[in-house]
């Protein structure tokens, strides 16, 4: 269905990391949008915020499902030990992208979204 191409890993700062990936639709080798990881030092290592953008004609396609699942794994293969996004309380759709990614909701808010967290190690 979509496939996660790295397109930058460049390095911000010695304390941080971000990461870019295109998603492009396999059948029609067409982009369709793309994730995202920030990771940052902590005591304990490394945390993930992710992030993912799904064009308006390819969603409720579980385009954005499959990315994110994707880029979680990548991670997890990387001295991450948790991972982390914002998600609106009014977004359904990105909720079950959140899920479908290993996530569950936490009772932190930031800008009016809820924390979504996954411990990895």
């Amino acid at each position: 269905m979509a496939s996660c191409t790295p397109s930058s890993a460049a390095r911000q700062a010695p304390s941080r990391s971000r990461c870019n990936w295109v998603v492009r639709l396999r059948d029609a080798a067409c982009l369709t949008g793309y994730v995202q990881a920030t990771v940052t030092a902590d005591e304990r290592g490394a945390v993930a915020e992710i992030a993912w953008v799904v064009g308006i004609p390819w969603q409720r396609r579980g385009i954005a499902s499959e990315a994110a699942r994707s880029l979680v794994a990548w991670l997890r293969e990387h001295p991450v030990h948790t991972v982390v996004a914002h998600v609106h309380p009014e977004y359904g759709a990105s909720a079950a992208v959140a899920t479908a990614a290993g996530l569950a909701p936490t009772d932190r808010w930031h800008d009016g979204e809820v924390g979504w967290q996954l411990t990895i190690r």
